[in-house]
């Protein structure tokens, strides 16, 4: 007996053509967009296409949004979310938040609809998905335009232009066209919303957007009505309604209906002004879009009012209060504020770039002055050598003792530009020489910063005790750790009491570091110059006339390159610790 296999008859990238077309199509045949995205829902789950599948149930929900069929919208959003959160896709969680956002914005739930737009935008951002950032900043500008905050709104259609720019996408600018042009009518910028609404009305011809040139003759027919040019705005009204019936745009129908209804109560027909209201309210309350159920509610009123039916006129104006007060919840004003501190944070951004920038520009500016430092310290090595040397020599042919007091006076400065000049070569080279990393044989390098100071004078009074923990294993940049140690040490010894000293030295890790210790029962430090130690040049001892007052700086410096940190506790004529903690 022979066994059949089922073989898929289609491909992923058959799926993904499909998925394209369906998109590419809503701008003018939103049916058959819809036809095309459940054909490819069902060849993806056909050859378990998990992608595909999360794919176009995002679209799908997009366009049931646009069909204000929002219970399938959401539906389909929801499913999608699903598959990219667990997948970690950001661009499918930002497309889902975006269509459950519209959905809930378009009903009664601002709240949630602003915050899952506002996920969107961050995602979108952090994408540089410029094309779908801008349909979100529309989205949030409409919101803000319901609640009267008209600044917000038209800074966000601005964004909106700004992000359908960087992505080449006319028909997402001309979108915020239609907005803006409206925000301009309410300010009585006539001028600037007629050229927007007209560049708008271009663009759409031009793309041949069909469901957007309605909404953009839309627009004009509500600027032709704030100019009293009444026939004109009829005319346009009228259009925008048939080709939203055309497209099946019922969110369109339901806004044509709304402005014909306050355009008839304008001209004074009373009975078509009926009409129209009636007919938006009850696709509005159908639709759930709270927005023109408003909007309605309150044309009935100054309706019935107007023809004295007192009762009907109350009872409309009940209806639009209370839906307008459930609609702003405290909930959505604090989103709103929310969306103020991103705003915040976005301007703080900008001054962080801006400073950063400065930054920059100091950093190269350090590096060409690290480079002159390391360039004539290098040629002063040669000379301060030969002085140096020369002070030998006095001491061998000069017998004076005055001329011999005065050469040591001169020696002693000598020796502190020697040491200036070789601090200066340290920071250099510690800034800009890239070492290697290696083991770190800590018993073996500490013997040796030790003995590298044996010619100071009080050296062979010290004791020297050293803890290092057994097995350490640690690797890092040699001369870097060789840097930290001297100084350490060489700062000990420097300031060391006379009777019974002692320089204590202790290597082990703590936690997920390595931490040095380096304490002394010398001379300490007087609270008043603890804090600016680690300034370069800064001497809190005269005691030391060698002292370049770099040493702490650098060891400062050294730790930071690791990034590491260091702790000082001090006190006057008792003594001093010293902790450097190391990542390890």
């Amino acid at each position: 007996m022979s066994m059949v296999f089922n073989v898929p008859t289609v491909s992923q990238k058959e799926i993904e053509e499909l998925i394209q077309a369906a998109y590419v199509l809503r701008v003018n045949n939103l049916g058959k967009s819809i036809e095309i995205a459940e054909d490819a829902l069902h060849k993806s789950l056909e050859i378990r296409y998990a992608l595909g599948t999360a794919q176009v149930k995002n679209q799908l929900s997009l366009f049931y949004f646009i069909r204000c069929e929002f219970e399938k919208s959401l539906n389909y959003a929801n499913d999608a979310l699903t598959y990219f959160e667990q997948t970690g896709d950001k661009k499918g969680i930002a497309l889902s938040k975006y269509n459950m956002g519209s959905t809930y914005y378009r009903t009664n739930n601002f709240s949630k609809g602003l915050n899952c737009i506002l996920q969107s935008i961050n995602l979108f951002e952090e994408l540089n998905d410029f094309h779908n950032l801008a349909r979100a900043y529309k989205s949030t500008g409409t919101i803000y335009e319901f609640f009267q905050d008209y600044a917000s709104a038209e800074q966000v259609y601005q964004k909106c232009i700004e992000a359908s720019r960087k992505a080449n996408d006319t028909n997402s600018e001309s979108n915020a066209y239609n907005p803006l042009s409206g925000l301009y009518l309410k300010q009585g910028k006539t001028e600037m919303a007629s050229a927007l609404i007209e560049k708008s009305i271009a663009l759409k011809m031009q793309s041949g957007d069909r469901r957007g040139l309605a909404y953009a003759i839309y627009g004009r027919a509500k600027l032709f009505a704030k100019l009293q040019k009444t026939d004109l705005a009829e005319k346009d009204f009228l259009e925008a309604l048939s080709m939203h019936k055309e497209s099946g745009d019922k969110l369109g129908l339901c806004m044509a209906s709304n402005k014909l209804g306050r355009l008839y109560f304008q001209m004074q027909n009373f009975e078509a002004a009926r009409h129209f209201s009636l007919l938006a309210l009850e696709q509005a309350l159908q639709l759930q879009i709270s927005i023109i159920a408003i909007k309605a509610y309150y044309q009935l009123y100054l309706l019935e009012k107007q023809e004295g039916n007192q009762q009907a006129a109350f009872d409309y104006l009940e209806k639009y209060l209370h839906l307008k007060e459930s609609a702003v919840s405290t909930e959505t004003l604090h989103v709103i504020k929310s969306y103020e501190e991103k705003s915040k944070i976005e301007h703080l951004e900008m001054e962080a770039r801006v400073q950063r920038e400065k930054r920059e520009i100091i950093e190269n500016k350090n590096a060409e002055l690290d480079s002159f430092f390391y360039r004539i310290s290098h040629d002063l090595k040669g000379p301060i050598a030969s002085l140096m040397g020369l002070h030998n020599l006095v001491e061998q042919e000069v017998k004076d003792e005055l001329s011999l007091q005065y050469f040591k006076m001169h020696q002693s400065q000598i020796i502190r530009i020697h040491n200036i000049v070789m601090g200066l070569i340290s920071l250099t080279q510690m800034n800009h020489l890239h070492h290697v990393k290696v083991k770190i044989n800590f018993t073996e390098l500490i013997d040796e910063c030790i003995q590298s100071y044996r010619y100071l004078d009080n050296f062979k009074n010290i004791e020297f005790i050293k803890e290092i923990e057994d097995q350490l294993e640690y690797t890092s940049e040699w001369p870097i750790i060789n840097t930290i140690l001297q100084n350490l040490i060489e700062n000990a010894i420097k300031y060391a009491k006379s009777n019974n000293p002692f320089v204590k030295i202790s290597v082990g890790r703590l936690n997920e570091s390595i931490r040095i210790i380096i304490a002394d029962n010398g001379t300490g430090i007087d609270p008043a110059h603890q804090s600016k130690i680690f300034d370069m040049f800064y001497r809190a001892n005269e005691r030391t006339k060698g002292s370049s007052g770099l040493g702490l700086y650098i060891l400062k410096r050294a730790v930071e390159r690791l990034n590491g940190r260091i702790e000082l506790k001090s006190k006057l004529n008792e003594g001093s610790t010293f902790t450097v903690i190391l990542p390890y």
